[in-house]
């Protein structure tokens, strides 16, 4: 048995970017020079470290409470995998040299051990696969009653439809990570793998007709290993798109892929990219500094927020920030403007959500409820409405990876590594739809005319109206 650094390293990766830590994911990746492995080892399950974990752990757990004579000791204190395991099993030297009958039957070789600790997680699986119905919300009640659906929506306690019609693109040689609908041209959807390209897809034509327009090729590293591309987005106009790839290259393409326009590579991950509403600026976070996500509220006017727990707002063209926000006690992960610009939500670390206002120099709200980091943050895409959705690992079964609000602000679809979509009701918090993918969902987008796109670590991207 041969165990590589590489290969351990090259788990640890897929874990955290798996868990939705994307940027400690990137700069693992960065510092351990793991990239070309994504192409020597394709076909990577998701969560693969954890079941090394878990069957390790279980093998521990034998081997900690097996007798010299081959029977097995019964213990009920929990076996984890850090600190010392202190047994619950009696110690009397007595006991353990004349086993009864029923002990004997009861441990049987340490087999019987083994296969409890197997059903234990069977049924733990079993639990994990059921579909919880429905998802925490808190919506006014005048809201609730001002939306009614224009068609029958399942009521609590009953299973969600399942999606059946779904139209697969095909094309990417490694996992797809991100996917973005045009703004403007309906069904055209752009995506980006982990295989150095971007692509842009023209859906209108059928399935009969090849269906991506142009494949956008970014610069591989020195060794000829492709890289990851960790940011795309449309310009508001729809004429423009933005990417950006692990080794710090960023490029502007027009619509059809024709490039425009190649910025000088950093040789630094580029971790986010936002072009403001008239789409005359574009921003950029590099992973050399300490800034974790940037939002755009105006023309001018933008927000960013970093590791060392702050929030600041700036104005172009002028090299000192005009407002501070301080009051998160971990980093600040994610920040996103409201539509009307009054607002802007941030999420942390330190497992809260705040949203601030230019006016205040404290929070106006303080939402505690997540257990852990919360890691998203958006907005309800409605300026007459304050809803804000955030995601977080709260230790939760099947913790979501990407979430994505419909056009008209009437469902939330979120995607899984448990290789499921979820759509759901803002309404009520109950589950209206669930897509069953092969692969873990790494992104989930929701186009304005209705169809839903799911950025799967297979290689494929699913394309479906949940409304059918």
């Amino acid at each position: 048995m041969v165990l590589k650094s590489d290969e351990v390293n090259y788990l640890v990766y897929r874990y955290l970017k798996e868990s939705g830590f994307l940027h400690s994911s990137y700069a693992f990746q960065f510092e351990s020079q793991i990239s070309k492995l994504d192409q020597e080892i394709p076909n990577v399950e998701p969560g693969l470290l954890i079941q090394v974990l878990q069957k390790g752990l279980q093998y521990m757990d034998v081997e900690t409470h097996l007798n010299e004579d081959g029977t097995a000791r019964t213990c009920s204190a929990p076996f984890s995998i850090l600190g010392k395991h202190v047994c619950s099993a009696q110690t009397d030297k007595g006991k353990n040299k004349q086993h009864t009958q029923d002990d004997s039957k009861a441990a049987h070789g340490g087999h019987t051990l083994v296969h409890e600790a197997s059903k234990r997680l069977k049924a733990r699986d079993a639990n994990h696969d059921d579909e919880s119905d429905e998802m925490d919300v808190d919506v006014p009640d005048t809201e609730k009653e001002s939306r009614k659906p224009s068609y029958a929506e399942p009521g609590k306690g009953r299973k969600a439809r399942i999606i059946e019609r779904v139209q697969m693109l095909r094309g990417h040689g490694s996992p797809v990570f991100l996917c973005t609908w045009n703004p403007v041209t309906a069904n055209v959807l752009a995506t980006g793998a982990g295989d150095g390209t971007a692509r842009i897809w023209d859906l209108s034509k059928g399935k009969s007709d090849p269906a991506y327009m142009a494949v956008l090729k970014h610069d591989a590293l020195a060794n000829g290993s492709p890289v990851d591309v960790t940011a795309l987005v449309w310009n508001p106009q729809g004429s423009l798109l933005a990417t950006a790839s692990f080794a710090g290259q960023l490029c502007v393409w027009a619509g059809s892929g024709e490039p425009k326009h190649a910025f000088a590579p950093r040789a630094v991950p580029i971790i986010a990219l936002r072009w403001n509403k008239k789409g005359n600026y574009l921003l950029s976070a590099y992973l050399d500094g300490i800034a974790l996500d940037i939002d755009w509220n105006d023309n001018t006017t933008f927000a960013s927020c970093s590791a060392d727990k702050s929030i600041l707002v700036w104005r172009v063209g002028e090299s000192a920030p005009i407002r501070s926000f301080v009051g998160h006690t971990g980093d600040v992960n994610s920040i996103k403007w409201h539509p009307g610009g009054k607002y802007l939500a941030s999420s942390s670390d330190d497992g809260t959500v705040k949203v601030w206002s230019m006016a205040s120099d404290t929070p106006v709200h303080d939402f505690v409820g997540h257990a852990q980091q919360v890691y998203a943050v958006k907005w309800l895409p409605r300026v007459d409405k304050a809803i804000v959705a955030s995601a977080s690992f709260d230790g939760t079964v099947r913790p979501v990876h990407c979430f994505t609000f419909s056009a008209d602000g009437r469902y939330l679809a979120s995607g899984s590594f448990d290789k499921k979509v979820r759509v759901w009701s803002i309404k009520d918090g109950t589950l209206f739809k669930t897509f069953a993918a092969e692969d873990g969902i790494h992104d989930v987008q929701w186009a304005s005319k209705g169809k839903i796109a799911a950025a799967i670590a297979n290689n494929v991207v699913a394309v479906f109206d949940p409304m059918l």
